[in-house]
């Protein structure tokens, strides 16, 4: 009897030994990859593709890291600093620029990917020759985005002048709609006017001076007078009332529900407003300001890169290698509104897009955004003093005097550190 007992206890202890066993082995073929991200770009068509590789590929799970738009550049310094990056992470070629491409892995041409990428798509995310992750966007503009149906119901001609704006702004009004939306709840909204009224108003040689601190940004009139018409639009009621409460979501919603004809964003707005109501018809134009014609563009120097401190280098190498295969870039690329990046890409650009992508892009009508110019200058200090100013707690001339000793200490940080 006792040894029936010990028989039926051996057997219990073994069969919880082998069950452990199970679920240790189980829980040790299971990898998780953290894949950090700006908050703005963890679009559902983004975390269905991550979910179909999950289903795909059941060993593996990628936990999406979101981080609010206004502390990314912020945080991934720090992290960089600390040695506690991600397993992958969604930069701009700028970023390791500025933190330092020792922190990310280096792809080249042995990489099954490498040589599928369209050659004007390479180029521009190369950092010394060298590649830090596969490229996952292309050339698009950042302008005025409006409202077809409501300028063509009110007979209004798009602008090219920021009095043709202010006169545009007005018609609308007074026919009861909010002519801009604002969003001044979330800085990096905010600067996207003022990154294209800058970009049309500073040549070469003024960038120049700016970088050598010959010529201080507060010593530039035309900087003043950009920072007092974007805060004149509020003051003479041309944005929401609610600005300083307003978020990128909620522009999305007045938009699309047309309650707001017009806001100054990225052409990807477009294709939210679109997932809200397709019915929509928006157009983009160059922001109206001193007549140039000239459209901002980011040029495409988005990546995603594997971190070096990564204990799974492989695996995340094997999520990009799936991620670059055409139908997984197509519905990224379509998510985005964005060109094709990789050569077997076959996408269709809607109305709206294609005439972006002829009038301004081909021709280069172009002017590339501030952080391009700037490579390795964190401008949140400068998003964060415009937000101030839109909530009246700050003039045109103390964001500009501010900024300057930020940028300033960031230029002598950069010489001594070259």
């Amino acid at each position: 009897m006792k040894k029936t007992i010990l028989s039926a206890l051996c057997i219990i202890i073994l069969l919880c030994a082998c069950g452990q066993k199970e679920d240790i082995d189980k829980r040790d073929e299971t990898v998780s990859l953290t894949f950090m991200m700006p908050q703005s770009h963890a679009k559902d068509f983004l975390l269905e593709l991550i979910d179909t590789y999950e289903s795909e590929h059941p060993g593996i799970i990628i936990e999406i890291q979101r981080i609010p738009d206004d502390q990314w550049i912020d945080l991934v310094h720090s992290k960089a600093a600390v040695g506690e990056m991600p397993d992958l992470i969604r930069l701009d070629k700028w970023v390791p620029e500025a933190v330092g491409t020792k922190h990310f892995v280096e792809f080249g041409q042995e990489t099954p990917w490498y040589e599928r990428v369209l050659p004007e798509q390479l180029n521009n995310k190369l950092i010394g020759g060298k590649l830090y992750g596969p490229p996952i966007s292309s050339t698009s503009g950042i302008g005025l985005i409006y409202n077809e149906e409501i300028f063509s119901d009110l007979s209004i001609k798009t602008p090219n002048t920021i009095e043709e704006f202010y006169q545009v702004c007005e018609t609308i009004r007074q026919a009861g709609i909010t002519p801009l939306y604002a969003s001044d709840k979330e800085a990096w909204t905010i600067q996207a006017a003022f990154n294209c009224m800058v970009m049309q108003s500073t040549d070469d040689t003024l960038w120049t001076d700016l970088i050598t601190s010959r010529t201080k940004w507060s010593d530039v009139p035309e900087y003043h007078k950009i920072l007092e018409d974007i805060h004149t639009l509020r003051t003479l009621g041309y944005t929401n009332k609610n600005h300083m409460e307003a978020t990128y979501n909620s522009a999305v919603e007045a938009v699309a529900g047309g309650q707001a004809a017009m806001y100054v964003m990225g052409q990807f707005f477009i294709a939210d407003v679109l997932q809200k109501n397709p019915e929509c018809k928006l157009r983009m134009i160059p922001f109206p300001y001193n007549g140039s014609d000239l459209l901002s563009v980011v040029s495409g120097a988005g990546l995603f890169s594997v971190c070096k401190d990564s204990g799974h280098v492989k695996e995340a190498e094997e999520f990009l290698d799936w991620f670059s295969q055409p139908e997984h870039m197509n519905k990224f690329n379509e998510g985005w509104n964005h060109p094709p990046v990789f050569k077997e890409q076959d996408l269709h650009m809607p109305d709206w897009q294609q005439s972006i992508y002829d009038k301004y892009i081909v021709p280069g009508k172009t002017v590339v955004q501030i952080d391009e110019t700037l490579n390795g200058i964190n401008l949140n200090g400068l998003w964060n003093n415009l937000k101030e100013m839109m909530s009246g707690r700050m003039n045109a001339a103390k964001v500009l005097e501010s900024w300057d000793e930020d940028f300033s200490e960031q230029m002598r940080y950069q010489k001594e550190n070259s």
